[in-house]
């Protein structure tokens, strides 16, 4: 008898440790709340310091936080000015250098930590997004409130439901006082470049249409939606369409990435405008190497930015061998691929080892080439990835790793979220991509099937979207370049002067 209640006892204890869900997993990994009564996080804490900021020098209202104190109650939270009384937690351990990186393009050691796992706190709101908290240990944590850390230590253990109410009682009172802000009067425009993969049946070879969408949004509204059948990129000197142009020949087919400029050159170049040279010069180019039988190279647009366009190289003559390259947009032509280094500083050849060495066990004999790298999105960002080509059994084959390096701004102008990937996902779970406006106006959400835009106000998404737009089939949206202000319409006249048509929406 005394075995069977040992038994039981243990039977019980077990459960009870694993009453929490708790699973130890990558970055993009979502947890289920906890199920017995006592959160991950309790008491009264105090935000202590400045951790790390993206705007230090520039936000002089960073230091409003600071001695500002944070009540954890299992039927209450308060965040400063902040609370929600439906209140439910999720936990998740995370690799802290992937989920520093690709959430908050930060790193353990700027934020002073040590270990190579995290357990992250998320506080959900009646099922939305509120706070996120990461454990340092039992009486230390942080905090992420305008793309700034701060530290916070607990003060009081265990607070009462009498003490969250008092709180959340006097920010009602304050909110009463506050008075209507005026409208600002919002423009913002984005053009958004999509790749839409064909298939040449005469061929038996893949292929890639590519398209822009221009969307207009005056004042919360949206004022026009565009298509264009060509990637439109915007420039510091213009205007310029990306174009793949496929050749096929003689039994090789290969595919010419040209950059071609929309406006006119100086009076002293003796062409008729830039739009004719530089078709002139690739046709040149064109009849040379079909002269010199130049094998069959399939190319798949990844990434455009201003500066640098990010390709996937299908070399059809070396068993359909993909290889991931970057190039400058100014010097196409030359087909010669940027190193990892000349992208993001001296590091970036031992960030690529690093990388590398993750993968290089399926094939040792693999050599790391630093020009193997490309742009990918990843949870609403730009992320950058390498590439190791490797043979199985004459087959070629590839493995892909993240880099641990953030794009430069030289590279990806705008790459920002105003409102939390996770939070984004709650409320819209079939979201593959995601892009939000620089001034916080609207973001655009991208599913399986559709384009959708919703507007965002005090950093919440308003439930009903404005505009939705059906995309054809495995879509990926590869550009993103937005206009605020008055270039708002200078876009959107060139968006027509080069055949753009209206969308219904």
């Amino acid at each position: 008898m005394k075995k069977i209640y040992l038994i039981l006892i243990l039977i019980f204890s077990l459960f009870m440790l694993t009453s929490c869900d708790i699973v130890e997993g990558d970055a993009s990994e979502r947890i289920a709340p906890p199920d017995n009564n006592i959160p991950p996080i309790l008491g009264k804490w105090v935000i202590e310091d400045v951790v790390k900021s993206t705007y230090l020098s520039a936000n002089s209202n960073i230091d409003t936080f600071i001695g500002r104190e944070a009540l954890f109650h299992k039927d209450g939270v308060v965040i400063g000015d902040s609370y929600t009384t439906k209140p439910s937690f999720k936990i998740k351990y995370v690799n802290a250098a992937d989920y520093l990186l690709y959430k908050y393009k930060s790193t353990p050691q700027a934020l002073g930590i040590e270990e190579e796992s995290l357990e992250v706190i998320t506080i959900l709101n009646d099922n939305t997004y509120f706070y996120e908290f990461i454990r340092i240990d039992d009486e230390n944590m942080l905090i992420n409130v305008d793309d700034t850390f701060y530290s916070m230590g607990m003060i009081v253990e265990e607070v009462s439901l009498e003490e969250i109410q008092r709180y959340i009682n006097i920010e009602k009172t304050m909110l009463r006082t506050f008075g209507a802000v005026e409208e600002e009067n919002l423009q913002t425009g984005v053009l958004l470049g999509i790749k839409i993969p064909t298939y040449d049946e005469d061929n038996q070879v893949p292929e890639w249409d590519y398209k822009t969408i221009w969307i207009n949004s005056q004042n919360s509204s949206i004022t026009n939606i565009y298509e264009l059948d060509k990637l439109l990129m915007p420039r510091k000197n213009g205007f310029w369409v990306i174009d793949a142009n496929r050749k096929i020949s003689e039994g090789y087919i290969t595919d010419e990435i040209r950059a071609i400029p929309q406006f006119r050159v100086a009076k002293d170049v003796v062409v008729e405008d830039d739009i004719s040279y530089y078709m002139a010069k690739m046709e040149k180019e064109s009849v040379l190497k079909e002269k010199n039988n130049t094998p069959s190279i399939l190319k798949n647009i990844l990434f455009v930015g201003n500066d640098y366009i990010s390709v996937e190289n299908i070399d059809m003559d070396r068993n359909s061998r993909r290889t991931l390259q970057v190039y400058a947009i100014d010097n196409l032509q030359e087909k010669k691929p940027i190193k990892l280094t000349d992208l993001i500083g001296e590091d970036g050849k031992e960030i690529f080892a690093e990388g590398a060495r993750s993968v290089l066990s399926v094939d040792p004999t693999s050599i790391p080439n630093e020009e193997n790298v490309g742009l990918t999105r990843r949870n609403g960002y730009w992320i950058l990835n390498g590439r190791i080509n490797y043979k199985q059994n004459e087959e070629e084959l590839y493995k892909d790793f993240n880099l641990r390096a953030i794009p430069p701004k030289e590279m990806v102008s705008y790459d920002e979220l105003s409102i939390p990937w996770d939070a984004i996902r709650l409320m819209i779970p079939d979201v593959i991509d995601v892009f939000a406006s620089p001034n916080n106006e609207f973001i655009v959400v991208i599913t399986s099937s559709h384009m959708i835009i919703y507007y965002v106000e005090n950093g919440d998404i308003i439930n009903e979207p404005v505009a939705k737009i059906k995309l054809p089939y495995d879509s990926s949206v590869i550009m993103s370049e937005w206009a605020v202000g008055r270039y708002t319409n200078l876009w959107e006249n060139e968006v027509v002067e080069n055949g753009g048509t209206q969308l219904d929406y």
